[in-house]
């Protein structure tokens, strides 16, 4: 008689992340990011500086995010963060100067300026950007930021009296924060003027790094309002760089150069804000806000 085999015994269900374990898997992962991408932006690279500064943004998301687990480091994290993001600003204001100038060679501006004078005024803005980018990221504290996120890693945090909440709480309250403040701003935007339309996509920045972090636990009313933010926030940020652009063209020579840029920078302006609206009116659907609003309040118990 054949030995009858055995039932497998189900698996053991995965036991839940602690919010500690989340903080630092996500913490791990931006300290990454900015290790892979700090020798490319100090070369130079738009696209590492870019990356680097995302990754700090990331970072003080999740620091406002899990800041009750230890608001000493993560609230001194947040704050330094944020300082390094407006000196690293600095070099993209020059990425902006470049590109303005390149659009003023193609719309016929420089025409009077001798080629080899233009490409040398170009090899010179790209130095100083190179120049602005490494200062800050030499700086003491670019380093000491990178040597907390790393000691905070490495450093077991001691046994605690009482558990904190799940991570779907910490981030279902901060996001529930975080749409308060986006609606609020939006009250005040007006006519989408620099300012106050600046400050509604810094908000809504964070409330898209907050779906990015915790996509999985969001449930089924993420997927669509996550997809006009998202949409939403990037046709806003190309209405910033318009702005930033026109701002600053204001400081070029006059002429029939200048003119078509400003009015080609006003109707792509005009265009992004369009999407935008449009993004947005996906995003405030009625019905869709309040499964979301459902869903964040019953975490954030």
């Amino acid at each position: 008689m054949s030995r009858r085999k055995g039932r497998k015994r189900p698996a053991s269900p995965r036991p839940p992340e602690s919010a500690d374990q989340v903080l630092r898997f996500h913490l791990a992962e931006q300290l990454a990011v900015i290790a892979e991408n700090e020798p490319r932006a100090a070369n130079g690279s738009v696209e590492g500086l870019h990356d680097i500064r995302v990754a700090l943004r990331r970072m003080r998301s999740l620091a406002m995010t899990f800041v009750a687990l230890d608001e000493g480091f993560l609230g001194r994290l947040d704050r330094r963060a944020a300082r390094l993001c407006d000196r690293m600003g600095d070099a993209r204001d020059l990425d902006v100067w470049i590109e303005l100038f390149r659009g003023m060679a193609k719309a016929g501006g420089l025409d009077g300026i001798p080629l080899r004078d233009r490409r040398a005024a170009v090899v010179l803005l790209r130095r100083e950007r190179t120049r602005l980018a490494a200062d800050a990221l030499a700086c003491g504290a670019f380093r000491r930021v990178k040597k907390w996120v790393g000691d905070y890693l490495r450093r077991r945090r001691p046994p605690r009296r009482k558990a904190p909440p799940a991570p779907e709480a910490f981030a279902a309250r901060r996001m529930l924060a975080v749409r308060e403040l986006i609606e609020e701003r939006h009250r005040r935007v007006g006519n989408f003027s620099k300012g106050p339309a600046h400050d509604l996509r810094r908000a809504a920045r964070r409330l898209r790094y907050l779906a990015e972090f915790f996509a999985g636990r969001l449930g089924p009313a993420r997927v669509p309002a996550g997809r006009g933010r998202t949409n939403a926030h990037a046709a806003r940020g190309q209405v910033q760089e318009c702005d930033s652009a026109r701002a600053r063209s204001k400081d070029l020579p006059t002429g029939a150069a200048r003119a078509a840029v400003r009015r080609g920078l006003k109707k792509r302006r005009a265009a992004q804000l369009r999407k935008f609206k449009t993004a947005w009116r996906r995003y405030a659907d009625r019905r869709l806000q309040k499964a979301w609003l459902a869903r964040l309040e019953a975490w954030a118990e």
